[in-house]
């Protein structure tokens, strides 16, 4: 009967037990409680990242960063790039055809749009350059636009261009200055001391 009744207080005493320790482990405290509510939403942080975009299953361009943040619960999906950008953009077989640098750039997914600002220079093989503050890379077209100043540098005719707001695709062999300065100059060959053909 002692035995019984041993058996039963050991039963009550591991259940007491067991039921401090599960509460004692389910303790919160209520600051941490209502700041989890305050929380703005995380960050995926990648540090010198390397993108390849593609179309068709060719690669297009190689976006390269010392550093990237996803903001995850934004409801545009953002992606910053707040210490410099470089991409390279390719020809059909990996061949760099254009290159683009920013200080500063931000990808809008819902608009598959990249806004690119501070010092932003983009180059081809051929020897043209752009210079602007601030554009857009629209992904959807493949195509820059501004409407902000730029400074179009072009090696045939050789021409150096001072406007306001251009649209470009990204190798630059098409670019229209919206609102060209009068500061702008064009060399063009003079054709005249060329003995005409007999």
């Amino acid at each position: 009967m002692i035995n019984r009744i041993s058996y039963h207080l050991l039963k009550i005493a591991v259940a007491c037990l067991s039921s401090c320790i599960f509460l004692f482990a389910c303790e919160n405290n209520v600051n941490e409680v209502k700041a989890l509510g305050a929380r703005v939403g995380g960050i995926d942080v990648g540090k010198d990242v390397a993108i390849y975009l593609s179309t068709d299953g060719k690669i297009t361009a190689k976006l390269m960063a010392p550093l990237m943040n996803k903001y995850l619960l934004d409801s545009g999906k953002m992606i910053e790039f707040p210490n410099h950008l470089n991409v390279d953009f390719y020809k059909d077989s990996l061949i760099i055809e254009s290159k683009l640098y920013a200080k500063y750039a931000k990808y809008i997914e819902s608009e598959n749009k990249v806004f690119l600002r501070d010092d932003v220079v983009v180059y081809n093989i051929l020897g043209d350059t752009l210079w602007c503050k601030e554009m857009y890379w629209d992904q959807n077209t493949n195509m820059f636009h501004t409407d902000k100043d730029v400074i179009v540098k072009q090696h045939n005719p050789i021409a150096k261009i001072y406007g306001k707001g251009f649209e470009a695709n990204q190798n630059l062999t098409d670019i229209h200055i919206l609102k060209p300065q009068s500061n702008s100059y064009a060399i063009i060959s003079d054709s005249s001391g060329l003995n005409p053909q007999k």
